[in-house]
């Protein structure tokens, strides 16, 4: 943005980046370990 990213050029990182997450963000993987900390501590 800072930069003088267009609104398009905004929307195409953002879309690139939602594809990019695995479904269920791996949480529904036996290897997933819960954090220590509640997603509110962490910003989310």
């Amino acid at each position: 943005m800072r930069a003088g990213a267009s609104d398009s050029d905004l929307a195409e990182r953002w879309r690139k980046a939602v594809l990019g997450k695995r479904a269920g963000h791996g949480i529904d993987d036996p290897a997933f370990l819960q954090p220590a900390r509640p997603m509110s501590a962490i910003g989310g």
